[in-house]
């Protein structure tokens, strides 16, 4: 891995510059808001409002959250207008290349490959290219985010396995939660992974039942979660003071039957029509992957189906598409489906432990956007990024470790990473394997990489968890601490720096400066002079000093806990 550092100070911010880019930038927004449809004289009534001074400092901190990593273009720009006319731009922004065209054509745009044989590897680089190099930048985050509640993990049976499953939530990442959960019900990565497609009606003669996989995972981890919810997230309790179940086994027999008849739709890549009943994945066409699932009614569940306390109530002999619309839609308005939504939400982008009321608000807006609509995901994340428990630093028990993939290509993003500068690939899969990146799709459970409810005793003491902690053990860390150590090692030594680190005189600016950029912190003063300390003994005649002296400052910074948190 080569990866290339750029060290360059953000000037002050004079105030004809921020008039400048004010205008330059609401220009683009206004004319992105128009290639979508979006009505002028909402989005200047909307704008209007957006005059909130941010300092840079801030707008670093901020965009920690909302990106990978914040480059130095965007904390400028943050900095100008404001983290709500930001967040406006980025979600008016057009999908960028997608991950199943990224595959087709060997490479991002500009560096397409077709001449290549299509690997599996393809995919895990098109979307490190997107977290990395991709405009749409918060759309990413989101869609990793998305990921990681709405779980599928695979083995490489196919280039394409999985590269659709990214594009379908990057796709309704700022759509409506009702139509994600349909496209994801009717995705055919989902369907291999949670087993329910092919799965077919009982049949009372050999005793065979119809598959439950996706039934209760369906209640369980991506809409309403196992325990009935109060809006700000917790718990509702009966009169004897126990949490109420939101359903029971018998409502996972039930659902089961709704889930039944659905087969992929496509050809196999030899022309083949694929049917009901045909398991040889790795025959797909590209095109199948990308297509949702269809249904076949003679293999649907003919019986009526009664679940959730009639929540859910379909008669007999209801098509499958009709059943699978009445279930979502169910599901969809169920009480509990918005805080748990919302707290799951909060987990994966913004703080581990949210306050009681960040998910009380973050819920109210995906009961209501403002105009009457329920899980409008755009006021979904307005409410959690804008929301004054993230705004606010030194927030109590706010933030998270960072996730790992995030922190990974946090740093690719930060520094510029490359397996091949020519090409623009990001890392190569055993960059992955090395640093245990938890990169999409190869978590070992439908869990995820971890609970969301782990923790440990000293956090337990506090009535806190900690979910990214679980992988945190000695091997966990290790494995981290050793590949970023490989990243750092491989940096490139540009004449600016090389200048720079001929003498000793200059660590400590060059420190400072490479962890404002990496971080937006300084290290504490206690490590950053036992840091200097050491560098200076190391002589700088030959250029390989000088790349150790770089790979120590880069390392120390990405490894330190302050940086690995989120606060």
């Amino acid at each position: 891995m080569t990866m290339t550092t750029e060290i360059s100070m953000t000037e002050p911010l004079e105030h004809s510059r921020r008039d400048f880019l004010r205008v330059g930038s609401l220009a683009c927004i206004t004319t992105a808001a128009a290639v979508a449809g979006f009505p002028q004289t909402t989005l200047a009534q909307s704008l209007s409002n957006i005059g909130v001074s941010v300092s840079v400092d801030q707008a670093a901190r901020w965009l920690r959250f909302s990106t990978f990593a914040p480059l130095d273009s965007e904390i400028l720009d943050v900095a100008t207008r404001g983290y709500a006319s930001w967040l406006e731009t980025q979600m008016l922004l057009p999908q960028s290349r997608t991950v199943s065209d990224w595959v087709r054509l060997q490479g991002p745009p500009g560096f397409e490959d077709p001449n290549q044989l299509i690997a599996f590897t393809e995919r895990v680089r098109a979307i490190d290219w997107k977290c990395v190099y991709a405009a749409d930048q918060f759309r990413q985050r989101v869609t990793y985010a998305l990921s990681n509640i709405f779980v599928v993990s695979t083995l490489s049976i196919s280039a394409y396995i999985c590269a659709s499953f990214w594009d379908t939530l990057n796709k309704h990442a700022f759509g409506n939660f009702r139509e994600l959960i349909e496209a994801i019900t009717y995705s055919v990565d989902m369907g291999i992974y949670l087993t329910y497609m092919n799965n077919s009606k009982g049949d009372a003669a050999s005793g065979r039942q119809p598959d439950e996989n996706y039934a209760r995972e369906l209640m369980q981890l991506f809409t309403i979660g196992l325990w009935e919810l109060n809006e700000d997230g917790s718990r509702k309790i009966d009169s004897k003071g126990h949490p109420i179940p939101t359903y029971s086994q018998a409502d996972v027999t039930q659902m089961a039957r709704v889930f039944t008849g659905l087969y992929a739709n496509g050809t196999t890549y030899w022309g083949e029509k694929v049917r009901f009943g045909f398991t040889n994945f790795s025959a797909f066409s590209s095109e199948l992957w990308a297509s949702p699932m269809q249904a076949d009614d003679s293999r649907h569940s003919p019986e009526s189906v009664r679940a959730l306390d009639g929540r859910v109530d379909i008669p007999a002999g209801t098509s499958c598409s009709q059943a699978i619309r009445k279930a979502l839609d169910a599901l969809f308005q169920h009480p509990s489906c918005p805080p748990f939504i919302a707290l799951n939400l909060i987990r994966r982008l913004t703080c581990s432990n949210p306050s009681p009321a960040y998910v009380t608000r973050v819920s109210r807006a995906f009961v209501n956007n403002g105009q009457g609509v329920r899980g409008d995901m755009k006021a979904v994340l307005r409410a959690i990024f804008l929301d004054p428990d993230l705004l606010t630093p030194g927030t109590p028990r706010f933030g998270m470790l960072t996730p790992r993939y995030v922190y990974t290509m946090g740093a690719a993003r930060r520094l510029g990473c490359f397996s091949n500068p020519l090409t623009q690939r990001v890392m190569s899969q055993y960059d992955h394997t090395l640093i245990g990146s938890q990169r999409p799709f190869t978590a070992p459970t439908v869990f995820n990489f971890n609970r969301p409810d782990f923790t440990t005793p000293e956090l337990r003491a506090l009535e806190l968890v900690g979910p990214e902690l679980e992988n945190c053990d000695e091997y966990g860390a290790s494995q981290v601490f050793t590949g970023l150590g490989h990243l750092c090692s491989n940096a490139t030594l540009t004449p600016n720096l090389s200048l720079r680190l001929i003498s000793a005189d200059n660590d400590a600016a060059l420190l400072d400066e490479l962890s404002r950029r990496l971080s937006g912190k300084v290290l504490p003063d206690g490590d950053r002079s036992s840091l200097l300390s050491i560098l200076r003994g190391i002589g700088r005649t030959q250029v390989t000093y000088q790349r150790q002296v770089l790979a120590a400052m880069l390392w120390t910074i990405l490894i330190h806990p302050q940086n690995m948190v989120l606060s």
